[in-house]
């Protein structure tokens, strides 16, 4: 069974906005699938509008950010086609990759065995 997971590899912020400094206004992540130890991901981008107060949740100030926060961020505002269509895309690649083969090149020596 594949497995999903969100990695965020960046942020978009402004310098200064609305008397706030480092406003997230982009999110930069992967989703990671995962199947018997194989890897594979898909870059995204989740944009943030701008919501002074989210949820009822005051400004989150961008040193006191955590991954979760993000992710949650990531799962608020994507929407839900979008989201199948990475979880498809991961997939995809995860199935190509496990069922692909890398094999020694005919011009190549053996690799010798390890002898203890």
């Amino acid at each position: 069974m594949i497995t999903y997971s969100k990695r965020v590899t960046g942020l978009n912020a402004y310098k200064q906005h609305d008397g706030l400094t480092n406003v997230v206004f982009s999110i930069h992540w992967s989703l990671i699938a995962e199947e018997n130890g194989v890897t594979s991901s898909c870059p995204a981008i989740t944009d943030i509008p701008y919501i002074p107060n989210v949820g009822g949740q005051s400004f989150v100030s961008f040193e006191n950010l955590t991954e979760q926060d993000v992710i949650a961020w990531i799962d608020m505002y994507t929407p839900a086609v979008r989201m199948q269509q990475y979880e498809n895309s991961a997939s995809f690649s995860l199935t190509q990759q496990q069922s692909q083969e890398a094999p020694t090149l005919p011009w190549a020596p053996p690799m010798p065995s390890a002898t203890p």
